[in-house]
Parts: structure tokens; C-alpha cells; sequence
């Protein structure tokens, strides 16, 4: 039979299965959330494919490089030197800039799009882990609950007024609440793992504080539609997407016409009054008789035809996930507002007196215990359902409604 110092240090013992908490820094959700999104690693993996974007943007603007020839011909002494370079004129260049500038800022949209959702999963996995702690707390309370109830038959068992049979109960009872820490504890220590995957390598997660539940409704359903259209970054993505393959159709019709290469150079040969020097100098013109340009300007306007469709599908999808996280969250603001917690304790406080009057049997009281466990549980869950409510609303807008 455990004795109360041995369930109260066996329940102590459970704050060990998350390491380092002993040392690790509280954190509030929004501390976490900020971190992920501004250090983690999958976030600087983002940012980084947007710097290659921006790079590759770059290199199609850089002057192609000069080349040098030399030849020499043996029949009659005639020796070249020259320099070429290729010239892009007619404006290439230019709409080449314009374009890649375009592409650059669908790069960056696209950025913060990819960044809007890892903030979104981030969000949720710091709103499970904080339920999980609740849930671990509720488990060590049912725990503690039990315990005291196990001391007090004893007591009546003592006393001549209990019986073996509720004490042994009552014991076993406590061993299934066992079990529950158990499962209880190893489910923060798995959602703990996965917050640690998204921060920082040097960031040690320490206990998170939730902040006060934010249960103020949202703006009507047309504002936040209307509020989702500009500040989704999927929409501006495809927007300068579109806008880049205009841009790109233009140059690729620029780039039809003809690009000089102008070079020039020194001369020697052997004439009848001997060896002369001299420059030499022409241009070469390429004539656009095959490739005209307009396969890639035609390709370039198909791609501006399939982000416009996508734009509107991406537009009815926002509005339907808008509508549907809406009513969602309005549903669950509304379970959470109904929600009695404490009528779980005040059933147990009953229970209590009437077994101790002989009223109700060992049977009852415990069904009142887990009644009242079960009472927390439901609220955690409740509120956690709420708070993902909430989530899936910002995902859905693209803005953070709850700061």
C-alpha cells in the first residue's frame, strides 16, 4: 500500500519526464510562436529560396563577357587579334530587369505565404502543448484526489467505520490514475519534441504560460473577406506571378530582334612592299529568321492565363475557409461560454458528505472523482478546440485577429 509521501513524490516524479525544465526559461505561446517564425530553421530555409530567387534574378542581367581571338594563316603571312562583344540592345536588358524584379516580389509573397503557415502550425502545436500540461495537471490532481480519499478510508478502516473492501477500491483506483499521468506525460513530451524541432538549436523550452483566452468575436464575415484579399500573401504571390509572365512574353518578343556583336582588332600581313599593320573592325548581326521569339512569348502568356484561373480558385477557396472557420469559431466560443467546470467539484463535495453519512457507497464516491476529473478534461478540450477555432480563422484571413 503507497504511503502519502510515496504517491505525493511518485506524482513529483512525473516533472522529470520533460528534460530540462528545471533549467529551461518559461516562455509565454506568443514568445515561442515568434521565435519559430523569425529563427527556426524551416523559416530560414524559406528565406533563404527567396535569396536564390533574388540571386538567380541577378545573373540574367550580367554583360555577357568579351572574347578574344587570335589566328594566324601561313600562306602569305596574315596575322589577326581581336576583341568581340556581344551588345544587348533594343531594350532586352531592360525588360529582362523589370521582369526579374517581378519574379523577385512573387518570390517574397510566396515567402511570406509559406511563413504565414508555418506561424499557423506553430500556433497549434504551442496551443496543444499547453493543453497537454493542463491535461498532465488534471491527471496529478485526479491523482492527488484519490489519494486523499485513500487516507481517509483508511482512517474509517481504523476507526471501525470503513471497510477493507473500499480502501482496496480506492487503491486501485489510484493505479488506473497512474496510467493516465503516464499517457498524460509522455503526450507533452511528444508535442514538446516537436516544438523543439522548430526553434532555435540553441533555444531550451521550458514551460509554457498561456496567455488570457481571447473569446471576443471576430469582424463580420464580408470584412474579413474583404481584409483576407489584401493581406493573403497567396493572392499577392499570384498577382506579381501574372505581372512577371507579361514582363517575360515582352522581353521574349524583345529578344527577336537582332543583337550585335561588334569587334575589332589588329591586322598583319605581307604585301609586295612588305609587312603591314593595321585595325580591323565589323559587326555581326544574328537574323531572327527560325526563332522569332514567339514560342517563348506564347509560353509565357499561357502561364499568365493559368495564374489568373488560380487566382480565382484561391479567391473562392479563402472566402469558403473563411466562412467555415467563422462559423466554427462561433460555435465553439459558444461551448466555451456554456462550459461548468465547477460543477464537477461541487458534485464531488457532495459525494463526499453523503458517503461519510452513509448515504452512498465507496462505488459512487469515486464516480464522483472521475466525474470531476472528467469535468476538467472536457475543459481543456473545450477551450483548446476554441483556440484552434481561432487559428484556423487567421490562417484563413492571413492576419493575426487575437495580438
Amino acid at each position: 500500500m503507497p504511503t502519502r509521501a510515496q504517491v505525493c513524490a511518485w506524482i513529483a516524479g512525473f516533472g522529470l519526464v520533460v528534460p530540462s525544465l528545471a533549467i529551461a526559461q518559461d516562455r509565454t505561446e506568443r514568445e515561442v510562436v515568434d521565435l519559430i517564425v523569425r529563427d527556426g530553421p524551416r523559416a530560414r530555409a524559406i528565406r533563404a529560396e527567396t535569396e536564390v530567387t533574388r540571386r538567380e534574378q541577378f545573373a540574367r542581367l550580367a554583360y555577357p563577357n568579351p572574347s578574344v581571338l587570335y589566328s594566324r594563316e601561313g600562306a602569305g603571312f596574315t596575322e589577326f587579334l581581336q576583341v568581340e562583344q556581344l551588345l544587348p540592345v533594343f531594350g532586352v536588358r531592360a525588360a529582362l530587369s523589370r521582369a526579374g524584379v517581378e519574379a523577385t516580389a512573387a518570390a517574397e509573397a510566396e515567402r511570406d505565404a509559406r511563413l504565414s503557415i508555418l506561424r499557423a502550425d506553430a500556433t497549434t502545436a504551442v496551443a496543444r502543448l499547453i493543453a497537454e500540461q493542463d491535461r498532465l495537471q488534471a491527471a496529478e490532481s485526479h491523482a492527488r484526489e484519490v489519494e486523499r480519499l485513500i487516507e481517509l478510508l483508511r482512517t474509517r478502516e481504523r476507526e471501525g467505520e470503513g471497510s477493507r473492501f473500499d480502501r482496496l477500491r480506492a487503491e486501485q483506483e489510484f493505479r488506473d490514475t497512474r496510467q493516465s499521468i503516464t499517457t498524460a506525460a509522455v503526450a507533452v513530451a511528444e508535442v514538446r519534441a516537436t516544438i523543439s524541432a522548430m526553434l532555435p538549436r540553441d533555444i531550451v523550452l521550458g514551460r509554457l504560460v498561456s496567455a488570457e483566452s481571447q473569446q471576443s468575436p471576430p469582424a463580420q464575415l464580408d470584412a474579413l473577406i474583404t481584409r483576407a484579399k489584401s493581406s493573403r500573401a497567396e493572392l499577392r504571390a499570384l498577382e506579381r506571378a501574372g505581372t512577371r509572365a507579361d514582363l517575360e512574353a515582352h522581353a521574349a518578343r524583345k529578344a527577336r530582334l537582332p543583337a550585335p556583336i561588334v569587334f575589332g582588332g589588329l591586322k598583319r600581313a605581307d604585301d609586295a612592299s612588305g609587312r603591314e599593320r593595321g585595325g580591323v573592325f565589323g559587326v555581326n548581326v544574328s537574323l531572327p529568321l527560325f526563332d522569332a521569339g514567339g514560342r517563348e512569348a506564347a509560353r509565357w502568356s499561357a502561364e499568365r492565363a493559368r495564374v489568373d484561373a488560380e487566382r480565382a480558385v484561391v479567391g473562392a477557396l479563402i472566402r469558403a475557409e473563411i466562412t467555415r472557420a467563422s462559423e466554427a469559431l462561433a460555435l465553439r466560443q459558444t461551448a466555451v461560454a456554456q462550459d461548468q467546470d465547477a460543477a464537477g467539484d461541487e458534485l464531488l463535495r457532495i459525494a463526499e458528505v453523503a458517503y461519510r453519512e452513509g448515504e452512498v457507497g465507496i462505488l459512487e464516491l469515486l464516480d464522483a472523482v472521475r466525474t470531476a476529473s472528467r469535468a476538467r478534461t472536457r475543459s481543456i478540450d473545450i477551450r483548446l478546440d476554441a483556440r484552434l477555432a481561432q487559428i484556423a480563422l487567421e490562417r484563413a484571413v492571413g492576419d493575426v485577429l487575437w495580438p
